[in-house]
C-alpha cells in the first residue's frame, strides 16, 4: 500500500510541477534560513556549557554603594572574598581566583612574541574548569613561582613547530618584559573553545603575585583586582544560598566609622556570563541574551510561515484535484486511505525540502560565516545537545511534526471532497475554508509587518550609534601598542616624548599622543576624590594621557587648557595637574567651568590642580552613559598606547615610517598597529551581527510570506473565474476586476498592521532600553511596513489575477 502511496505522490509532484517547485523551494529556504539563525543563536547560548561542572560554577559579583548611589558593579573584588566564602560556607566545594595579566612580550631564543591575553591562575582552576592538558601535570603546573602554560597555538608560534612532542619542551625558559624575568614552561594545553568566556593564550602561576605584591595578593580586604569563581554542591539553589552574603558583607566589610559604603555580593551562573552581563571590567566581549531569543523566535516563525505556505498552496489546488478525489471515492477509496496518501505526500515533500535545505546550508555556510564574523558549522550545530538529546534528533522531530501538522489540514480537506459536490460544481465554496486561508495569510502579514518595522529600527539604531557625535574625532587615528621590553624607569617620560616628537617630524603626521586606556577600554576608578575644604568624596574614572592626546582627538575644552610638556614629570610624585570632563564638573559641585579652573582636588594623598575642563565625550559605546572622568598627565609605560593622527594621503608610506621609527626607538619590541575607529566600532560587533542576521532573514521571511500570498491569490482567482466572466459580460473593465480582487487583500493588510504594529512597537521600546543613547522610533517605523507590504501584495495580486481578468468571458463562463 505504501508503495502505491509513493508512486501516487511522485505522479502528483510531476503533474503539478509549479506547485511542487514552489512548495519545495519555500520549505527548503525556510529550513535553511531557520538553521542558519539557530546555528548562531545556539552557539551564543552554548558559551561555557561544555564544562562538566558548568551547572555548579558561579562567578562572584560585587556591588559597591555609597548610601543609595551605586559606585561599582562588576566582578572584580578583594583577594580575600573567594577564600573566605569557601571557609565560611560548606555549600562551596571549591573556589578559584584568577587575575587577567597585562599584554606582554615573551622572548625565546631572543625572538619576541606578544601574548595578548593571559591569566594568572592557581591549581584549583584545573579542578573546576575543563582544560585539555597536552603536556604537564595539572596539579603542579601553576604551583610554583614563575611557571607558565602555553596554549598549543601559542606554543607553535613561539617554537615555530607544529604537532610536536610537547613534553620535550617542558622546562624551557621564556623571558618576559623589560625586566627579563624568567618563566619556566610547565605545561601545554589545547586552545580554549570558541564558546568559552575565558579566552587566553597563556596561563601563569598566580602564586608569583604573592612574591611580587606580598600577602595582599593572597588575602586582603582592600586590594581589589581579583575575579572569583566558586563551585557549589549539587542541588544547592544559588539564589537562596546567596542571601547569606548579606551577613558576610556585614561581618567583613562594614567600612570605617561614619562611612555609608556598603558592599553587596551575589552569584552569577557561569552559563549566564556571556549573554547576561552588564557588569564592569568584563574579561571578554559579551553578547545579549535577549537578541538570541528574538532570533530563535524569528527562526520559528520562518518555519511556521513556510508550513503555512504549504497549507495555502496545497489547498489552493484542491479545485484541480477535486475530480481526482471524486473518481477515487467512486472506485472504493476510503477517507482514511486518502488521508494517509496526502500525509505521505506532505512527508515526502518535506523530506525533499530537507535535503535541498541542507544542501543550501552547505553551499552558503562560508558566506554566512563571513557575513557575521564567526566560524560556525552544521556538524557542530547538529551534535549540540538540548537536554540529553542531540540537536539532529530535535531537527528531525520538528521536521516530522511540521510535515504532519502542515499536511493534516490539506489531507482532511482533500479527503473530505464529496463526489456529488464535484459533479455539481459546488466544491470550493466553503466559508470556513476561505476564512482559514485568509487567517493564515493575515498571520503572515502580521509577521511581515513586524519584521519590516524591526529591520528598519535595527538599521536605524546601528546607524545612529555609528553616526552619533562622540565628542572626539577618531577618523584617521592610528593606534600603536606601547613597548613591553623598553626599560620602565625614570627615563620613560623623556623617551616616549622623544618618540612622539620624532613621529611629528613627518609631514603626513598631524599629531601624536598617548594614553593609558584607548577608547572602548575600561578605565580604573578613583573612589576618594574630594574638593579641597570639603569632606564629600566622589568616584571618578581615571585616564592617563599626555599633552598630545587632546589634539589627536580634537577634544573641545570648556575652560582652561590641555596638558603641557612641563606637566609631565620624571618623578610621578611631583605631578599635580588634572583635567576633568563636564560630567565630573557637575559631580564635584562646580557651577561653571570657569569656576573650576585652578581649584584644588584631594586624592592619592596629595593635592591636584584642575587646569582644564573638557566637553563630555564618549569613551565607551553608546550603550553606556558618559561617566565623570579625571585625566592625569601620567605615563604608564608599556600599558600605554600611542595614538597618531595622520593625513589620508600616502597611508601605506606613513605606516611604514611609523614602524621604522618605532623599531629605532624600541628595537626589541613587536610593532602592532590598528585604526582607532575600527577598534571602537568593534564594541558594536554583537549588535552588527544581530542586525545582519535580523535583516537578512527578515527579508527571506517576507519572501516566504509572498509565496503564501501567491497561493491564496491564485486560489481566489481560480475560484472566482465564472464570476469574473459574468462581470466582464456586464461591462466591467480589467481595472474594475483588479480593484475588486485587490480590495479584500488590502483589508487583510490593514488588519495585519493594526495587530502587528502595536506589538512590535512595545517590543521595540523594550529593546531600545538596553542603550543609554538610542534613536527615536519615528513615524517611518509605522508607515514603512504598511506601504511595503501593500506594494508587494498588490504587485502579487495584480500579477496573479491579470491572467484571469484577461480571459475570454466565454471560457470563463464554461470554466466550472
Amino acid at each position: 500500500m505504501f508503495k502505491n502511496y509513493f508512486k501516487t505522490t511522485l505522479r502528483s509532484l510531476r503533474k503539478n510541477k509549479t506547485l511542487s517547485v514552489v512548495n519545495i523551494l519555500g520549505l527548503s529556504i525556510g529550513l535553511a534560513a531557520s538553521i542558519f539563525i539557530l546555528e548562531y543563536a545556539f552557539f551564543q547560548l552554548s558559551f561555557d556549557k561544555y564544562h562538566s561542572k558548568s551547572d555548579q560554577i558561579y562567578r562572584v559579583i560585587n556591588e559597591r554603594f555609597e548610601g543609595d548611589q551605586l559606585l561599582q558593579r562588576g566582578q572584580i573584588t578583594y583577594s580575600a572574598v573567594g577564600p573566605q566564602m569557601a571557609e565560611d560556607y560548606p555549600e562551596i566545594l571549591n573556589h578559584t581566583t584568577i587575575n587577567p595579566f597585562v599584554e606582554n612580550v615573551f622572548l625565546y631564543d631572543n625572538k619576541p612574541t606578544k601574548i595578548a591575553s593571559s591569566f594568572l591562575v592557581e591549581p584549583s582552576f584545573f579542578e573546576m574548569f575543563d582544560v585539555e592538558v597536552l603536556a604537564g601535570n595539572p596539579e603542579t603546573m601553576v604551583s610554583e613561582n614563575y611557571q607558565i602554560i602555553l596554549t598549543e597555538s601559542m606554543a607553535e608560534k613561539i617554537f615555530q613547530t607544529s604537532n610536536a612532542n610537547w613534553t620535550s619542551y617542558l622546562g624551557t625558559v621564556l623571558e618576559m618584559g623589560s625586566q627579563r624575568s624568567k618563566w619556566q614552561l610547565s605545561g601545554i594545553v589545547a586552545d580554549p573553545p570558541a564558546n568559552s568566556s575565558l579566552q587566553y593564550e597563556a596561563l601563569l602561576s598566580r602564586v608569583t603575585l604573592f612574591s611580587l605584591w606580598g600577602e595582599s595578593a593572597r588575602f586582603s580586604w582592600t586590594n581589589s583586582d581579583y575575579y572569583h569563581y566558586v563551585e557549589l554542591s549539587k542541588n544547592v539553589d544559588y539564589r537562596r544560598f546567596q542571601e547569606k552574603f548579606v551577613s558576610f558583607s556585614e561581618k567583613y566589610l562594614r567600612g570605617g566609622e561614619g562611612t555609608q559604603t556598603v558592599e553587596k555580593f551575589h552569584l552569577q551562573p557561569l552559563s549566564d556570563v556571556h549573554l547576561y552581563s552588564d557588569y564592569e571590567y568584563e574579561i571578554h566581549q559579551t553578547s545579549d541574551g535577549r537578541m538570541m531569543w528574538i532570533l530563535i523566535i524569528i527562526a520559528g516563525f520562518i518555519m511556521i510561515m513556510a508550513w503555512v505556505n504549504y497549507v495555502n498552496l496545497t489547498t489552493s489546488k484542491s479545485l484541480q484535484r477535486a475530480k481526482e478525489v471524486g473518481v477515487r471515492k467512486v472506485v472504493g477509496a476510503s477517507r482514511p486511505q486518502l488521508i494517509r496518501q496526502y500525509l505521505t505526500e506532505s512527508i515526502m515533500l518535506n523530506l525533499l525540502a530537507f535535503v535541498l535545505g541542507i544542501t543550501l546550508i552547505q553551499v552558503f555556510q562560508i558566506p554566512f560565516n563571513n557575513l557575521i564574523g564567526e566560524r560556525l558549522s552544521l556538524l557542530e550545530f547538529a551534535t549540540m545537545e538540548i537536554g540529553s538529546l542531540s540537536m539532529i534528533f530535535w531537527m528531525i522531530l520538528v521536521l516530522l511534526l511540521g510535515a504532519l501538522g502542515s499536511g493534516i489540514y490539506p489531507a482532511f480537506v482533500l479527503s473530505g471532497i464529496k463526489p456529488s459536490e464535484t459533479l455539481k460544481g459546488e466544491y470550493g465554496k466553503s466559508t470556513q475554508g476561505r476564512i482559514l486561508r485568509k487567517s493564515l495569510v493575515t498571520f503572515q502579514f502580521i509577521l511581515s509587518t513586524a519584521l519590516i518595522a524591526g529591520t528598519y529600527l535595527v538599521m536605524k539604531q546601528t546607524q545612529f550609534m555609528k553616526s552619533q557625535d562622540l565628542g572626539v574625532n577618531m577618523e584617521q587615528v592610528i593606534t600603536v601598542e606601547g613597548p613591553s621590553l623598553a626599560n620602565f624607569d625614570t627615563t620613560i617620560v623623556s623617551h616616549m616624548n622623544a618618540f612622539l616628537n620624532e613621529l611629528e617630524q613627518n609631514a603626513h603626521i598631524i599629531k601624536a599622543g598617548t594614553s593609558s586606556n584607548v577608547f572602548g577600554g575600561r578605565m580604573p576608578r578613583v573612589f576618594d576624590v574630594r574638593r579641597l575644604g570639603q569632606t564629600e568624596e566622589h568616584m571618578l574614572n581615571r585616564l592617563g594621557a599626555n599633552y598630545g592626546f587632546f589634539d589627536v582627538y580634537q577634544i573641545n575644552f570648556l575652560a582652561g587648557r590641555p596638558f603641557r610638556p612641563e606637566d609631565h614629570k620624571e618623578d610621578p610624585r611631583l605631578i599635580d595637574a588634572a583635567i576633568i570632563n563636564e560630567k565630573a564638573l557637575k559631580v564635584l559641585g562646580f557651577k561653571t567651568a570657569e569656576e573650576a579652573v585652578n581649584k584644588k582636588l584631594l586624592f592619592f594623598g596629595q593635592e591636584w590642580t584642575i587646569v582644564g575642563i573638557t566637553d563630555d565625550f564618549h569613551h565607551r559605546s553608546l550603550k553606556e552613559s558618559i561617566e565623570p572622568m579625571l585625566i592625569l598627565p601620567i605615563y604608564f609605560g608599556y600599558s600605554d598606547t600611542y595614538q597618531i593622527r595622520v593625513n589620508a594621503d600616502n597611508m601605506s608610506q606613513t605606516i611604514a615610517y611609523i614602524e621604522q621609527t618605532y623599531n629605532e626607538f624600541y628595537p626589541e619590541d613587536v610593532f602592532e598597529y590598528g585604526f582607532m575607529d575600527a577598534r571602537f566600532n568593534n564594541l558594536y560587533k554583537s549588535d552588527e551581527q544581530f542586525g545582519k542576521i535580523f535583516n537578512l532573514f527578515s527579508l527571506l521571511a517576507i519572501a516566504i510570506a509572498c509565496l503564501g500570498l501567491f497561493g491564496l491569490v491564485g486560489y481566489t482567482a481560480v475560484q472566482r473565474t465564472k464570476e469574473i466572466g459574468i462581470r466582464k459580460v456586464l461591462g466591467a473593465s480589467i481595472a474594475d476586476i483588479l480593484q475588486m480582487l485587490s480590495r479584500e487583500f488590502l483589508w487583510l493588510i490593514l488588519l495585519a498592521n493594526f495587530i502587528g504594529l502595536p506589538l512590535v512597537y512595545f517590543a521595540a521600546q523594550s529593546w531600545l532600553e538596553g542603550y543609554a543613547f538610542r534613536t527615536n522610533i519615528g513615524w517611518l517605523f509605522f508607515v514603512l511596513p504598511v506601504v511595503t507590504v501593500a506594494v508587494i501584495s498588490l504587485g502579487i495580486v495584480i500579477g496573479q489575477t491579470l491572467k484571469t481578468a484577461r480571459m475570454n468571458p466565454i471560457r470563463s463562463l464554461r470554466y466550472e
